[in-house]
């Protein structure tokens, strides 16, 4: 009888799994279908959504709440849709320069709104009732920066709640005790899983509710639910989910809804090879928070293993930018063998839509046991210090005509111009200064401009942080510094 029940466990489990496998794979391959392509870039502001979400108010099944507004007077909006006994509440971009979930979630809006999904969801909201509040800092998303208007980082005021914002999320989860509840957010794209050479493209925490990192069931269900989430975006990035750190962090929302009785779980977005707009993780949020609907639904994680969730590796800082590696540094006689990491600041144009980056060297030596997301072996090459080039001062209006490839090719990475630009950055495949003010040394801390040569002749040339081989015709990509 046993080995009876065993076989029937494990064929039904089989089945479970072959289900959920196949709604992740249509998820994943119909994204297209449901991406809201209003939201195209990650600095999108409070306004681009407003339209989105009021076009909700006449969709079938919805109700849109206005629970607040911001310092600013910015309209603070909760979505709801479903009418299920179990109740999932989540809230996105408390910080305002982490918009990734925010995207997805106008995306899963799409995927409920398509007829095609209709017997889907229409199983599922017999079941739960979901809650959206997207966009909780829309004064620091405005600016998109991390803190709101106060420069007050909203995640570390759920104690004091003197921030509007803040007391709005609090008195929206004290109206709706949540059976669960997902806490959205973005990380660095420098994390790495471990101390691996793999991003961590997605993290995930059941945040502790004391200092002890104690579970109950409460914190249970949610790390059942993060083993059910972590197999099924293992499909899509294997060997790219990390864990948070789970550090009790008293003023913390996450933290304080777990210990209120809400099974909370957090979701960061780090980052991507060639996904600088983080859209190939947004579509991994909208699959990973639709198929967690599901689980919850079915209630499918409450036999899952809690070991899944401690198997999962802490992030870890093991990415640069950019390691040029395995490069020679001649002084004098003496010789060296050097890998240079590199990262890149990024800022905001005037145009918000156009990004610049502002490069500094982080680190230098032995880097083996690192990853960067551009990463060059430059056995046999050496390396020098870019210089500037003084023997005559530009005019403005002249820049567009000169012969940047015989710059590069004698070594010069900056120019002198007769005066500055208003702006921090140019499009400029080259720096711009007033005078020399640029080392010419190699060190930390230092923005990045160096030559690389190969049996004393240039081969390729670093502008800010961005390689570049010396051809003519070669296309410029990145950016040049304005130095004042």
């Amino acid at each position: 009888m046993k080995t009876l029940l065993l076989v029937l466990t494990i064929i039904i489990s089989e089945t479970i799994m072959s289900q959920n496998y196949d709604f992740e794979q249509n998820l994943y391959q119909s994204y297209d279908r449901y991406k809201e392509s209003s939201l195209t870039h990650r600095r999108f502001k409070h306004a681009d959504i407003i339209p989105l979400i009021d076009k909700l108010k006449h969709k079938n099944g919805f109700t849109v709440k206005v629970v607040g507004k911001s310092v600013e007077g910015r309209e603070l909006k909760l979505i709801t849709i479903g009418k299920g006994k179990t109740k999932i509440f989540m809230w996105s971009q408390m910080h305002g320069d982490e918009p990734t979930a925010t995207a997805a979630l106008f995306d899963i809006f799409n995927f409920i709104n398509d007829p095609a999904n209709k017997e889907f969801c229409s199983a599922l909201f017999d079941r739960v009732t979901l809650y959206f509040l997207p966009m909780v800092n829309p004064d620091g998303a405005e600016r998109f920066k991390r803190r709101n208007f106060y420069d007050i980082d909203l995640n570390r005021d759920a104690s004091r709640l003197q921030c509007p914002e803040a007391i709005i999320l609090k008195t929206v989860f004290d109206s709706l005790k949540a059976d669960f509840g997902f806490n959205l957010h973005d990380q660095s794209h420098r994390y790495s899983v471990g101390n691996s050479f793999r991003t961590a493209t997605i993290s995930f925490l059941a945040p502790a509710y004391n200092y002890e990192k104690d579970f109950n069931d409460v914190r249970g269900n949610a790390v059942k639910l993060i083993g059910n989430m972590f197999n099924s975006l293992s499909q899509f990035i294997p060997g790219h989910i990390a864990k948070y750190s789970d550090e009790y962090e008293p003023r913390a929302f996450g933290d304080n809804f777990q210990k209120w009785g809400t099974s909370t779980i957090l979701i960061e977005s780090g980052g991507w090879k060639d996904d600088p707009e983080k859209q190939f993780i947004r579509k991994i949020n909208f699959i990973a928070l639709l198929s967690a609907f599901k689980s919850i639904a079915e209630e499918s994680y409450v036999n899952t293993s809690s070991d899944i969730y401690e198997s999962i590796p802490f992030n870890d800082k093991y990415i640069f930018d950019v390691i040029l590696r395995n490069l020679t540094v001649k002084d004098g006689k003496k010789q060296i063998k050097i890998d240079i990491g590199i990262n890149l600041d990024e800022f905001e144009g005037p145009n918000e839509k156009k990004i610049f980056y502002r490069s500094q060297v982080d680190d230098l030596g032995d880097l083996s046991t690192f990853f960067a997301y551009k990463d060059y072996d430059f056995e046999g090459y050496t390396i020098e210090r870019a210089s500037v080039y003084e023997k005559k001062v530009y005019a403005l209006n002249k820049l567009e005509k000169i012969d940047f490839y015989d710059l590069y090719s004698k070594g010069y990475s900056t120019i002198l111009v007769k005066e500055l630009p208003d702006e921090k950055f140019t499009r400029l495949p080259i720096n711009l200064a007033l005078k020399n003010r640029i080392d010419t040394t190699i060190n930390i801390g230092e923005s990045a401009n160096f030559v690389i040569k190969k049996d004393g002749k240039i081969k390729f040339i670093v502008i800010n942080g961005f390689l570049h081989k010396v051809e003519k015709e070669r296309k410029f990509s990145g950016n040049g510094l304005i130095i004042k």
